[in-house]
C-alpha cells in the first residue's frame, strides 16, 4: 500500500468514527428528549434524602391497687446506618474497621451488613447504641455512615408476666404473646422526612422538604395485676424447685368475670434479653401444653351428674374396698391403703376414690360424660386474647375404647386432656354460681391520649349450672376437701377454701411413663362468696421427692390465696364453717391403675 491509499484509509476511518461520535450524541439527545420526566425525577432522588421515622410502639399496662403500671414501654435508642452505594469496594472493610472500632464491638457482622447489601441504599450496621458510642461514630465523619433514631423495647419490670407480654424484636416486630396478638394496634405506623442531601447525599435536616409524621401505637391495659402476677410467680418458681419439676403452670382468676389476674408457667426468662431463652421458658404452658387432667376432673363429672338429676350427693356407690375389676373395663384401684366400701357420691368426690367415680360413669353413659366435659369448654380454645392455646382434647364417644373410657373420663384418664387455663376457667363456672365465662387478659384499649378505645367487657360463654347446684358444689363438696379430704394442705386460718386436687399419669408412646405424673389443685376461696380462684399444676415432679396434687401444689396455691386475698382486703370469713369429723385421707388421689 503505497502512502496516498494510506492516507485516504487513515482520512476515512477518521471520518468514520466521527461520524459514529456525532450519531452517539444525537441519540443521547434524542433519549434526554424522550425521557426528560424520568431524568429528572432521577436527578431528584439524588439530591434528595428519604429518612424513614419510626413511630413509637404503645405500651402495655398491668394494674395494682395504686393504678396503672408499665409492663412494656419504649424508649428512643441511637442506631448506626450506611449508604453502601457511596463505598467503593476497597473502602468497605475500612469503613467497617473504623465503626466497630468506635463502637468497641468486632466488625465482622457490619463487615457483612455492608456486602449483603451492597446494592442497596440502606444498610443497619448497630442498633441499640450508647450516647457515647453514637458520638464516636459521628466523629469519624465517614461519608456513607449516619447516626439515626428508632424505639427500643423495654420491659421495666424484668421476667414479670414475660410469657403472656412476649416480646418484640430487634425490627420492631411483636413476637409470641400480647406482642404478637396485638401487634396491628400496639405497633406504630413510621412516618418520612424528605432531605435535601449534600454532595455525600447526607440530609440537611436545616433543608427539609416535606415531613410525614409518624403515628403511635394504641395502649393495651391488662386485667393482670402485678402484684398478684408477683405472688404467683414466686409460687410457681418456689414448688418447681422444690421437686424437682421439668415446668409447673399457674392461673389466678377472677371467678365473677373471668379476669386473669395472673398467669405464668416456670421456668420463665427476661423478654429484655428474648435471644438468651429457650423455646421452652418462652412458652406461655398454661394455654399451650394440655395434660391428663386426673381426679381434678372429678368435680365435673360429679357435678355434671347432679345439674343432670343423674345422681345427688348422698346417693350411694360401691368401691369394693380399693380393687374393682371392670367388666370389659379392666382393673381400677383407689390410692394404696384406702379399701372404701359404700361411699356417698359427696364423699367419692372428697376422698377422691376413683373407683367411685368409675361406678358414676356406668350409670351416666358415654354421651352425657361427653355433653358434661363439653358443657364445661373442654375440647375447645377458651377464646382468650393471646395466641397459641391448645383446645386440649375430648375425643367424641365413638372413638372412645368401649368400657375403657367410660370408667376413666369420669377421674380424667383416656380420652380427655386439658390446660391449666381450662381447668381454672371451668372451676370459676363452678364458684360463680353455674356461668362459664370467656376468660380475658385484656381490659381494654387506649389511644395515645389515654382515651378509651375499646372495652374488653366481662364475656359469659352460657349456664352451665343451676345456682342451687353450684352453690352445693362448693359449700357441701369442695369445701370439704380442703376441709377432710385430699387438700388439707391448702387449709387457711383466716379464709375458707375449697378445690380439687388431681394427680395424672403422663404418656408416652408405649402407654404411661413410669413415674411421671402432674400433680394439679385447684382451688379459690372464700367459699361463701368466691374472689379468686388459683390452680397450679406441677408437670414431672421428681417422683422421690413428692408427686401427689395434694402435696406438690395444693401448698403452693394456698399461698397464692392467702397474699391474694391479703392483698385485695377480702374479710376474714373462718367462722363461716368449721371442720367436720370424717375421715382423713393423705393425698389420697393418684389416678393410676
Amino acid at each position: 500500500m503505497n502512502d496516498s491509499k494510506a492516507g485516504r484509509w487513515r482520512l476515512n476511518v477518521l471520518c468514520g468514527l466521527l461520524a459514529a461520535g456525532l450519531l452517539a450524541i444525537a441519540g443521547r439527545v434524542l433519549y434526554i428528549q424522550t425521557h426528560a420526566a424520568e431524568l429528572a425525577l432521577w436527578a431528584e432522588h439524588q439530591r434528595l434524602s428519604v429518612v424513614t421515622v419510626p413511630g413509637r410502639p404503645g405500651d402495655i399496662f398491668g394494674k395494682s391497687t395504686g393504678g396503672y403500671v408499665v409492663m412494656a414501654g419504649s424508649k428512643q435508642a441511637p442506631c448506626c446506618y450506611a449508604d453502601p452505594g457511596l463505598l467503593a469496594d476497597d473502602e468497605i472493610p475500612e469503613v467497617a474497621q473504623k465503626v466497630a472500632q468506635a463502637a468497641g464491638t468486632d466488625s465482622q457482622a457490619i463487615l457483612k451488613e455492608l456486602n449483603d447489601r451492597r446494592d442497596r441504599r440502606y444498610a443497619v450496621l448497630l442498633r441499640d447504641l450508647t450516647d457515647e458510642q453514637a458520638q464516636a461514630i459521628r466523629k469519624l465523619d465517614l461519608k456513607a455512615v449516619q447516626i439515626s433514631y428508632e424505639w427500643k423495647r423495654q420491659y421495666p419490670l424484668g421476667s414479670l408476666g414475660s410469657q403472656v407480654l412476649g416480646y418484640r424484636q430487634i425490627d420492631g416486630v411483636g413476637a409470641e404473646g400480647l406482642e404478637a396478638k396485638g401487634d396491628r394496634l400496639i405497633a406504630g405506623k413510621p412516618g418520612k422526612k424528605i432531605l435535601q442531601t449534600d454532595a455525600a447525599r447526607r440530609g440537611i435536616y436545616a433543608q427539609l422538604q416535606e415531613f410525614d409524621p409518624p403515628t403511635d401505637g394504641k395502649h393495651l391495659v391488662l386485667t393482670l395485676d402485678v402484684n398478684i402476677q408477683g405472688f404467683l410467680e414466686q409460687s410457681l418458681a418456689e414448688a418447681g424447685e422444690k421437686w424437682g419439676a421439668q415446668a409447673v403452670m399457674g392461673v389466678v382468676m377472677d371467678p365473677n368475670n373471668g379476669s386473669i389476674l395472673g398467669m405464668a408457667s416456670w421456668p420463665t426468662y427476661d423478654p429484655n434479653n428474648y435471644s438468651l431463652a429457650r423455646p421452652e421458658e418462652r412458652k406461655n404452658r398454661c394455654l399451650t401444653d394440655p395434660f391428663e387432667p386426673g381426679s381434678v376432673f372429678k368435680s365435673f363429672i360429679a357435678t355434671g351428674a347432679v345439674q343432670m338429676h343423674k345422681a345427688t350427693w348422698k346417693s350411694q356407690f360401691f368401691c369394693h374396698y380399693g380393687c374393682y375389676d371392670a367388666p370389659g373395663g379392666g382393673t381400677i384401684r383407689d390410692f394404696p391403703g384406702e379399701h372404701f366400701g359404700v361411699l356417698p357420691l359427696l364423699d367419692i368426690v372428697v376422698h377422691s376414690s376413683n373407683i367411685g367415680m368409675a361406678k358414676l360413669g356406668e350409670t351416666l353413659g358415654e354421651r352425657n360424660l361427653y355433653e358434661i366435659a363439653k358443657a364445661f369448654g373442654f375440647g375447645k380454645e377458651t377464646g382468650i386474647e393471646l395466641p397459641g392455646e391448645s383446645g386440649g382434647t375430648l375425643l367424641p364417644p365413638s372413638r372412645w375404647d368401649r368400657g375403657y373410657s367410660l370408667r376413666r373420663v369420669p377421674f380424667g384418664q383416656g380420652p380427655i386432656s386439658v390446660t391449666t387455663l381450662q381447668l381454672v376457667t371451668a372451676y370459676s363456672a363452678i364458684a360463680n354460681g353455674g356461668v362459664l365465662y370467656r376468660p380475658r387478659v385484656v381490659d381494654c384499649v387506649l389511644d395515645t391520649d389515654g382515651k378509651v378505645l375499646w372495652e374488653n367487657r366481662p364475656h359469659p360463654v352460657r349456664r352451665v349450672l343451676d345456682a342451687a347446684v353450684s352453690r352445693s358444689a362448693v359449700e357441701d363438696v369442695l369445701a370439704q376437701v380442703v376441709e377432710r379430704g385430699t387438700a388439707k394442705r391448702c387449709r387457711l386460718d383466716k379464709w375458707t377454701i375449697f378445690g380439687k386436687t388431681g394427680t395424672a399419669q403422663i404418656g408416652g408412646p408405649g402407654g404411661y411413663k413410669d413415674r411421671a405424673y402432674t400433680g394439679t389443685f385447684v382451688g379459690g376461696g372464700p367459699v361463701g362468696s368466691p374472689a379468686v380462684m388459683c390452680g397450679i399444676s406441677v408437670y414431672h415432679p421428681d417422683y422421690a421427692k413428692g408427686h401427689a396434687g395434694g402435696v406438690v401444689a395444693a401448698p403452693f396455691v394456698r399461698d397464692v390465696l392467702a397474699r391474694t386475698l391479703t392483698y385485695l382486703d377480702v374479710p376474714p370469713d373462718r367462722d363461716y364453717q368449721t371442720p367436720q369429723s370424717g375421715v382423713a385421707t393423705a393425698g389420697g388421689e393418684v389416678d393410676a391403675e
